[in-house]
C-alpha cells in the first residue's frame, strides 16, 4: 500500500509506518469486497486490478456508481462519517486490495499531506459524479452511451496504435448500468457509434475516438 499514488509524497519512514497497517488481500473476479448496508469500519485502496460500485436502491433497480482502478481509494468518506457502506464493491478482474480500519486512519490523517490528498481524491469523484448526472440526465442515448465511455477511456484507458483503449471489459449491461438504459437501447446505441468511427473494438475492449 505504501507504493501507492496517494502517499508518494512521504518519505520512507513515513511510509513504512503505514505499511505496518495495511492488510492485503486477493479479491478474485466477481467477488464482493463489502456489502451495502454493512458497517462502514474499513478504507480500502487498489492496488492491482479493478472494482466495481454497485447501489440497489429499494425498488431492487441496479445501479452502477463508478469503475475504480489501482491507486483509487474507496470509502474515504467513512473517515469523517458514522455510515454503513452505501454501495457494494465488486472486482471486476482479480485485484489485490489493502485495508485499513477507520481507527487506523484517523491515526493517518493527522498528517496533513495524506489528509490533503484524501480531500482531492473525494472532490475528484464528486466531481466526476456531477459530469456523470449531468449527462445521464441527456435524452439521447447514444450520447450518453459515448460520453460514459470517453470518460472511463480517460480513466481506464491506454493508448495504442488504434486509439485510446478501455483496458477493462464492460459488458453492454454494465454500460446500461451506467447510463441508466435498457441493454438494447446500449447495444444499438453501441453499433450505431461503431458505424459512425466514434467506437471500435479490439477484442473485447472499446476504443474510443
Amino acid at each position: 500500500m505504501k507504493e501507492l499514488e496517494i502517499f508518494n509524497i512521504l518519505t520512507d519512514t513515513e511510509k513504512n509506518a503505514i505499511y505496518g497497517l495495511a492488510r492485503g488481500g486477493l479479491l478474485k473476479k466477481g467477488e464482493l469486497l463489502f456489502n451495502q448496508g454493512e458497517e462502514g469500519d474499513k478504507v480500502f485502496l487498489i492496488q492491482t486490478g479493478k472494482i466495481m460500485l454497485q447501489k440497489f436502491t429499494k425498488d431492487g433497480t441496479k445501479i452502477v456508481i463508478d469503475i475504480l482502478k489501482p491507486g483509487d481509494l474507496i470509502c474515504e468518506n467513512i473517515i469523517f462519517e458514522e455510515i454503513n457502506y452505501p454501495f457494494s464493491g465488486i472486482a471486476l478482474e482479480n485485484s489485490y486490495i489493502c485495508a485499513c480500519s477507520k481507527k487506523e486512519m484517523v491515526e493517518l490523517i493527522k498528517d496533513p499531506v495524506i489528509l490533503e490528498k484524501i480531500f482531492f481524491s473525494m472532490s475528484s469523484k464528486m466531481m466526476e459524479y456531477t459530469e456523470r448526472m449531468t449527462n445521464n440526465a441527456l435524452k439521447d442515448v447514444q450520447d450518453k452511451v459515448y460520453n460514459t465511455l470517453k470518460q472511463i477511456a480517460g480513466r481506464h484507458g491506454r493508448i495504442t496504435n488504434l486509439g485510446l483503449e478501455i483496458d477493462c471489459y464492460l459488458s453492454h449491461e454494465d454500460i446500461g448500468f451506467l447510463v441508466n438504459a435498457s441493454r438494447v437501447s446500449v447495444t444499438r446505441s453501441i453499433n450505431q457509434l461503431i458505424e459512425m468511427g466514434k467506437l471500435e473494438k479490439n477484442n473485447r475492449h472499446y476504443i474510443v475516438h
